[in-house]
């Protein structure tokens, strides 16, 4: 289920990080990361990640946590893989999970040399050297008391999210949306990977929440967007045809001409 997030759930991820000194993450149904704060993972997860096999095992830890959440419908808290403590909690919409939040990266170890030979004796096999050392003692450590109201924080978060609609299904609004970005854009290099980076979505589900309203996929329809508004300058306005096509974003002024007239069975000049 493609889903539409309001650009404030940053900001409440931002003051639980300020709150709590957490990372949360946003997940949709399918698992794919589409937002958090802060942007990167603690120092110890960024470089044990680095290995395929190490990342692997780290998603396959999220999945069972989601898969568990999917079962109950509650929020779970668990120790990862890599034994460090994480929380994940439901986001339910008509009694159906359209996402997950989560909370990670932490230990209840407060000693640090016990720390150290904890993790050690889990990652050994995937890396080793002095800054990995280092990354382990910067973990940072809450016990048992402070894990347990963070994650009511982050319960609390999630039905929060769910009432001010920061993230809800897409629909018609979400299209709006997108379209009115692209011509406010559209003189600019618009591509796929820029619109997942702006509204926060995977481009399985980009793709699924603008198929009802376009047709030829989406490059199609940036191109679309690009020849409405170079016609409706063509007819609006007497700049030279050459600075209409740049300025809703065609460098190739031969290719510009071809498919305007492929589009609208004319040239732009017999047009205007």
């Amino acid at each position: 289920m493609p889903l539409y997030i309001n650009q404030d759930l940053t900001t409440l991820m931002e003051h639980f990080h300020v709150l709590t000194g957490l990372r949360m993450v946003l997940f949709d149904e399918n698992y794919h990361e589409l937002l958090s704060y802060p942007a990167e993972g603690i120092p110890f997860c960024v470089c044990m990640r680095q290995n395929a096999a190490f990342d692997e095992q780290c998603r396959e830890s999220d999945r069972i946590s989601f898969e568990r959440c999917r079962k109950t419908h509650e929020l779970t808290v668990y120790k990862c893989h890599a034994g460090l403590i994480e929380a994940t909690a439901p986001l339910m919409a008509d009694g159906k999970i359209i996402g997950y939040v989560m909370f990670g990266q932490i230990t209840d170890i407060k000693d640090k040399d016990e720390l150290l030979l904890t993790l050690r004796a889990l990652v050994n096999m995937y890396a080793d050297g002095q800054d990995l050392d280092d990354a382990i003692r910067h973990i940072r450590c809450k016990n048992t008391r402070q894990i347990l109201a963070a994650s009511k924080i982050l319960e609390a978060c999630a039905n929060y999210i769910l009432l001010k609609e920061m993230i809800k299904p897409a629909d018609k609004e979400f299209f709006d949306t997108v379209e009115k970005y692209i011509r406010d854009h559209i003189g600019e290099d618009i591509t796929v990977e820029r619109l997942c980076r702006e509204f926060h979505i995977s481009r399985t589900n980009l793709y699924a929440a603008l198929r009802p309203h376009v047709d030829g996929g989406i490059a199609a329809y940036i191109r679309h967007c690009r020849l409405t508004v170079a016609r409706e300058l063509v007819k609006s306005t007497d700049l030279p045809i050459a600075d209409i096509a740049a300025r809703v974003g065609f460098d190739d002024y031969n290719y510009f001409l071809r498919v305007f007239k492929k589009a609208y069975g004319t040239s732009p000049k017999r047009l205007r």
